[in-house]
């Protein structure tokens, strides 16, 4: 797999590299540590495509925060349009921040008229400054 992702395929099992990966597969079972493995191929990000080029390997994958990570889906692809997802609701804060926005510009700018490009003026009011 490591070969074949583009990974860095491990010289030598180290007694540590072996103790942990035993380890691994004592807690979780051989099919477990299999998943884990063909989820690493699977992953852009685990293959280096990251804002860091990082890439995992056999010590990452040995380290049990890590080999739980993957087994629960943290490294998986996720789909790249995020657009077909629904918009989040606007939290009421933010929508004040908006409404005291825009109000702020109605009243210093006025409001925009259909017919004109400029700013419309109340001429009837008297004191002709943009409303």
């Amino acid at each position: 797999m490591a070969r074949q992702s583009g990974l860095s395929v491990p010289r030598a099992v180290t007694a540590s590299r072996r103790r942990s990966l035993l380890l691994r597969i004592e807690e979780h079972g051989l099919p477990a540590v299999l998943d884990a493995i063909e989820r690493i191929g699977r992953s852009r990000f685990c293959r280096g495509e990251n804002d860091r080029g990082w890439r995992a390997d056999l010590d990452f994958l040995c380290q049990p925060k890590s080999f739980v990570s993957i087994l629960e889906g943290k490294y998986d692809d996720r789909p790249l349009q995020q657009s077909q997802s629904p918009p989040r609701p606007q939290s009421p804060s933010t929508k004040r921040h908006h409404d005291i926005h825009a109000r702020l510009k109605r009243e210093l700018y006025g409001e925009p008229d259909d017919q004109f490009a400029g700013q419309t003026v109340d001429l009837a009011a008297g004191d002709f400054r943009s409303h």
